[in-house]
């Protein structure tokens, strides 16, 4: 009987351990997601095609921040949306880079989005305060 209640002991303690060990190493509650989107068309020659990237635009889950980079000197300005829809209501945040190509904007500074919220990134280029969304890319990502 001695035999068998050692065993017992034994297979407690390492039960413990082992819940132990997975509970220390669960992961956290929730790890958000980034999204990258970039606004492209393609321009066509005599001989072939290349691909310009127009603008680029970033939301990190990290701080809930974005950004937006005008890469193409085309007299356009690189325009963004993030987008998100929680109890409070649907909320949509602007930013524009119109410094001409290499100018970059961030953003968010101050905004909260609740974690686990997905969070739609739209980038885009237009001609002009007025003008009209061109090359639109969308991408996810998760607060």
């Amino acid at each position: 009987m001695r035999n068998v209640s050692s065993i017992a002991k034994r297979v407690l303690a390492g039960v413990a351990v082992a819940g132990t060990a997975v509970a220390l190493s669960a992961a956290p509650a929730f790890a958000g997601d980034n999204a990258h989107a970039q606004s492209t068309s393609e321009e066509c020659g005599l001989i072939s095609c290349i691909t310009v990237e127009h603008s680029e635009a970033w939301f990190y889950h990290d701080g809930d921040d974005w950004k937006i980079c005008d890469t193409y000197g085309d007299g356009h300005r690189a325009k963004m949306s993030v987008y998100w829809s929680d109890s409070s209501g649907n909320h949509i945040h602007y930013l524009s880079a119109t410094g001409g190509e290499g100018d970059c904007v961030s953003g968010g500074a101050g905004v909260n989005i609740p974690e686990g919220q997905r969070v739609t990134l739209k980038v885009w280029h237009q001609n002009g305060a007025d003008g009209s969304p061109q090359d639109v890319d969308t991408d996810y990502g998760t607060a």
